[in-house]
């Protein structure tokens, strides 16, 4: 018998006017492949105890979080990310805008090709977090719906920090759609972030019980962090499999992954960590070892989600910069932008293009719909 996958208490999950698109959402769920969600018998579909017939909960939403405190996170990202650009511009303050631009022409096409391709394999890896996400709360939507919201909604996070206001209000939007509801739309951000952390927090961790002294650390520090990393994911694995009970957190009730269920979300992760540390690697001066680069991408990459400053500009730079002391400024200079370009820039340029057509897309249908109900209750 499967294990209670979820439980949610909370608010209705669809944007202002989804609501025409179909009669209930019952109906609009049928219409975009949706099965279950919001249900004690996780992936396998079915109906709460205590949520609605359309599988959304009852009870009113919370209160929403006060606009200036949103600006107030805005702005102490935007102030780290200044303080951290200060802090690359002082490590590389030897390399002369000459220096970089014939390190950027020193590496070849080929291997920009190559890292382009591993970038785009990251994203496509990503795909499988909202899957995963879903699955647990015993969604069935279409492959489509779910690349197009993983795209776009870590498109925008990856660029704009602040993942909660920018990938979940991608996801709200396209999920919404779809019928998922608020709540549930709210805990596929926070499962995703979730299988991200494990998949860094396991290399981190593995990397510095190999080499504690990597990050500038005392050794003995450097091992107790690794310990602390790695024993935090050995951790959540067991729980999985020996936990039954539900955690409680922020009005939320939630079930934890099976053990299965948890073991996917680590090989996803882990292999999302891969493919992106894989094409920083290639991308930077030759020298280090492979391991050496894969966990400083994600010490760099735990650094810069902790900033929250916008995609990590500048932190990320920094800790890659400090924990590569040995090689060529320049040339590590040039594999770091090199890599924020075909990471960063170009796929948000991508999900921008890819979200404005799927928003048109649902307006022209929204509006098809609203007339054809029009003329069918006209006299």
């Amino acid at each position: 018998m499967t294990r209670p996958a979820l439980a949610v208490r909370g608010g209705d999950g669809l944007a202002d006017g989804d609501a025409g698109a179909c009669s209930s959402r019952v109906e609009l769920a049928a219409h975009n492949g949706l099965v279950g969600g919001s249900n004690p018998s996780g992936p396998t579909g079915g109906t709460a105890p205590d949520a609605r017939a359309d599988g959304c909960p009852d009870d009113a939403p919370r209160p929403a979080t006060p606009w200036w405190r949103h600006a107030l996170v805005a702005a102490a990202s935007l102030v780290i990310a200044a303080l951290a650009i200060g802090a690359v511009r002082r490590l590389a303050h030897e390399v002369t805008l000459a220096t970089l631009t014939a390190a950027l022409h020193a590496v070849p096409w080929p291997t920009i090709a190559l890292a382009a391709v591993l970038t785009t394999t990251s994203y496509l890896l990503l795909t499988l977090y909202d899957w995963l996400a879903l699955d647990h709360l015993g969604y069935r939507l279409r492959l489509g719906t779910v690349m197009t919201a993983a795209f776009t909604g870590f498109t925008m996070s990856h660029t704009l920090g602040l993942t909660p206001l920018t990938g979940g209000s991608v996801r709200y939007r396209i999920y919404g759609r779809a019928g998922v509801c608020g709540r549930d739309i709210v805990l596929v951000v926070a499962l995703c972030a979730w299988t991200f952390w494990l998949g860094i927090v396991l290399a981190a961790g593995t990397g510095l019980l190999i080499a504690p002294t990597l990050a500038g650390l005392p050794a003995a520090l450097g091992r107790a962090g690794g310990a602390t990393l790695l024993g935090g994911a050995v951790a959540y694995l067991v729980a999985t499999a020996t936990f039954r009970g539900e955690l409680r957190l922020f009005g939320f009730r939630l079930a934890l992954p099976s053990f299965p269920g948890a073991l996917a979300q680590l090989g996803a992760g882990i292999a999302d960590l891969l493919a992106a540390a894989t094409a920083l690697y290639i991308l930077l001066p030759a020298g280090p070892a492979f391991p050496l680069v894969v966990t400083t991408y994600a010490v760099a990459m735990i650094a810069g989600a902790l900033s929250h400053a916008p995609g990590g500009l500048g932190v990320f730079e920094a800790i890659v910069l400090l924990m590569l002391p040995g090689l060529d400024r320049g040339g590590v200079l040039a594999g770091l932008l090199l890599f924020r370009l075909l990471y960063t820039v170009l796929p948000f340029t991508a999900g921008l293009i890819v979200l404005a057509t799927t928003e048109a897309a649902a307006l022209r249908r929204q509006r098809r719909q609203t007339r054809a109900a029009r003329a069918a209750a006209a006299p």
